[in-house]
């Protein structure tokens, strides 16, 4: 009796705790446990999945493979192939509504011929494009946006961006951009205005840096530069930045700032520009977030504490000592809700201050070039298109926290907040984990080790953090026999879910009663509710 009730108090705790994550649709495809995974782009009526494959086992052919899937993942018209022409390979891609485009090259080689392939996924039908004439670059992101082709690419340590039209086979240069210390830190599409924005930083012939938003035509005319300077203090510089769009020609850049030259972060900064090209800047410090060292335990947390408050009472800003990267910005019409990470670098060689304005270049979004670490197979770390060499050292990250705050804006924080990374240690430079935000509820979900992780918030206090769930089936019938640790990969798609992708194995029951496996590429829809977890109560 005694066993029997044990069982029972166990098996409502397993429920307890697999209640706040529940894998809702999943599709399967065919595919060997160790092939390349299928990238994934969203759809406005669901999503794509794409990938490129040898058409035979050691073949130098390859063929380009994808499926279109709706928002309960049933595929519409199953997989459907495009062979690629020998000796190419994917390197970038971009939807833009309905419309795939894929960028192909061949070899590695700056000068390598490229042509992109245009799928209409309503008709299933593709065009390819010779992407000629285009200057020697290392690319770095492939953009579409209203069939004009966006190539961001370095030539000789310059960026150089060029704008080519699929129609009139024009090809445009943005002037003023393949200047020496630049550095474009991000590209924004602004299809309704026609444009682009990007994000520069230079430095200035006194060594300074200057960080610039500048929007082109898509004939490469710059329609406004707005200059960002008179920031902070004297020594105090734009470390980090993230620019989102907020109507037209509104937008907000938000970021970490500090002093670079001694790594030093600081705090979080908002920069909120107007029609007009008019901004303004509001800091934040550990002052504003007083849960920012709500990743400790008890007393580590209350030493960090009593160390801001004497910082504060002489004056000085408290330092971050790690560093400070902006991850994800999501907004409402009244507040920003900001992601941010605090890691350390192991086994970096020069400048390792990977987003300050020095770094290279921010990524938009999982349907960006170079987002998917096994995508990156053939991008080079810095987002480039030749392959690393032997001597290239790649850097360690050693996550520390997660933060999350309610900014609203008009400018006073109304909440913040942190999880642990509980010591992940990575080799994956982008962001690790993926927020949503559902009214008062925010999440922050990632993968490891096999297990999802999940954080959970409610108006800004934390409900649990770090909690594991395993990865699960929905046919009872079925087990997991193996997953490819490397080819798992999660990300936000909207609401409460999420999407879960990778390669297994897994064994199943035949109709004769009899076992098998069969090895799968799947996609997992997974929902999150937070509201369902219950707290173990206090023991006798």
């Amino acid at each position: 009796m005694i066993r029997l009730i044990v069982f029972l108090i166990l098996c409502s705790v397993s429920v307890q705790v697999n209640a706040q994550v529940k894998f809702v649709n999943r599709f399967e495809i065919e595919s060997d446990l160790y092939d390349p995974g299928f990238q994934m782009s969203p759809l406005p009526d669901g999503i794509v999945s794409f990938r490129t494959i040898p058409e035979k086992a050691l073949s130098f052919k390859r063929v380009f493979q994808y499926f279109v899937s709706d928002f309960k993942l049933n595929t519409k018209g199953g997989l459907v192939e495009f062979p690629v022409k020998e000796g190419f390979d994917m390197l970038g891609f971009d939807t833009d509504g309905n419309q795939l485009f894929v960028l192909f090259q061949k070899g590695y080689s700056l000068s390598s011929e490229k042509y992109i392939l245009n799928i209409d996924l309503d008709s299933q039908k593709g065009f390819e494009f010779n992407a000629d004439n285009l200057l020697e670059m290392d690319l770095i992101e492939f953009l579409v946006v209203n069939r004009k082709v966006l190539f961001l690419g370095n030539t000789d340590g310059r960026p150089v961006i060029q704008i080519y039209d699929l129609d009139n086979k024009d090809l445009y240069t943005v002037q003023g951009i393949y200047n020496n210390d630049t550095q474009v830190l991000q590209i924004k599409k602004l299809p309704e205005l026609q444009a682009m924005e990007v994000v520069l930083s230079r430095k200035t012939p006194y060594r300074e840096r200057e960080v610039s938003i500048n929007t082109y035509d898509f004939f490469g005319n710059l329609i406004r530069e707005i200059k960002v300077d008179n920031f902070g203090d004297e020594d105090q510089e734009i470390l980090d930045a993230l620019l989102v769009q907020k109507a037209d020609y509104q937008s907000a850049m938000i970021g970490a700032f500090g002093k670079e030259k001694s790594d030093s972060y600081q705090g979080m900064y908002i920069m909120e520009i107007n029609e007009f090209g008019e901004y303004e800047f509001k800091l934040y410090t550990l002052a504003d977030f007083p849960n920012f060292y709500n990743y400790l335990g008890e007393k580590p947390k209350e030493r960090k504490d009593i160390e801001v408050e004497k910082n504060l009472e002489k004056g000085k800003i408290p330092s971050i000592r790690n560093y400070y990267a902006i991850r994800d910005i999501q907004q409402t019409p009244d507040a920003y809700y900001i992601y941010f990470d605090q890691f350390s670098i192991n086994n970096s060689r020069g400048s390792s201050s990977l987003y300050s304005p020095t770094s290279g270049y921010r990524n938009n979004g999982w349907s960006r070039t170079g987002y998917d670490p096994n995508f990156r197979e053939f991008i080079t770390s810095n987002g480039g298109s030749r392959p690393p060499t032997i001597y290239q050292v790649i850097p360690e990250y050693q996550y520390v926290s997660a933060h999350f705050s309610k900014i609203a804006k008009t400018g006073q924080v109304i909440w913040d907040n942190a999880a642990t990374y509980d010591g992940l240690i990575t080799t994956y430079p982008e962001a690790f984990g993926e927020v949503a935000v559902v009214g008062d509820e925010y999440y922050h979900m990632y993968v490891r080790d096999l297990l999802i992780k999940l954080s959970y918030f409610k108006n800004g206090e934390k409900v649990f953090e770090h909690l594991d769930f395993e990865i699960e089936l929905m046919d009872e019938n079925e087990r997991i026999v193996e997953t490819n640790p490397s080819s798992l990969r999660l990300v936000h798609w909207y609401d409460r879910y999420y999407l879960l992708s990778g390669t297994q194995k897994i064994r199943f029951l035949k109709p004769s009663g009899g076992q098998d496996t069969r090895e799968v590429y799947f996609l997992t829809k997974v929902l999150v509710n937070g509201d369902l977890y219950m707290p173990e109560g206090p023991s006798d």
